[in-house]
């Protein structure tokens, strides 16, 4: 699947519960916008910089991400879930065989064990991140 445009990927958003993440940013990008929450500036600069470049994207970092690094466990800390899209083969009136797009958020360990591999193999797209409000609100530094 070819991208024409990865700026649209590039954006923050936060409602009640939740701050998202588009898949192309990089953490340097993130520390750059005034819409990402402060304390997660500091978290980045604090504990996820010393695991990683801060001029890498979030999802190529969630790519090579080990269970046994700090930044992993930040991000459970953090609630961190990934949706991913792929396609499935359904049965449609007639019985014709058609594709359909699912969706599906999941936390970051089932991201690691069971779409971490299909990703890399292009089966399975990354959309974005998301991080609960309420674990980053009692996440101390």
């Amino acid at each position: 699947m070819e991208i024409q445009n990865n700026n649209d990927f590039k954006y923050v958003l936060q409602d009640t519960n939740c701050v998202y993440f588009g898949r192309e940013l990089t953490y340097a990008e993130m520390m750059d916008r005034e819409d990402v929450p402060f304390k997660f500036k500091a978290v980045l600069s604090a504990h996820i910089a010393r695991d990683t470049d801060l001029n890498i994207k979030m999802a190529d970092h969630l790519m090579t991400i080990s269970d046994s690094t700090f930044s992993y466990r930040i991000y459970e800390q953090l609630k961190l879930t990934v949706r991913v899209c792929y396609k499935v083969q359904k049965k449609g009136f007639g019985g014709k065989l058609k594709e359909k797009w699912m969706h599906k958020s999941c936390s970051l360990h089932v991201f690691c064990t069971e779409y971490r591999s299909l990703a890399a193999h292009t089966d399975v797209m990354i959309e974005d991140f998301s991080i609960s409000k309420l674990a980053l609100m009692v996440l101390s530094i």
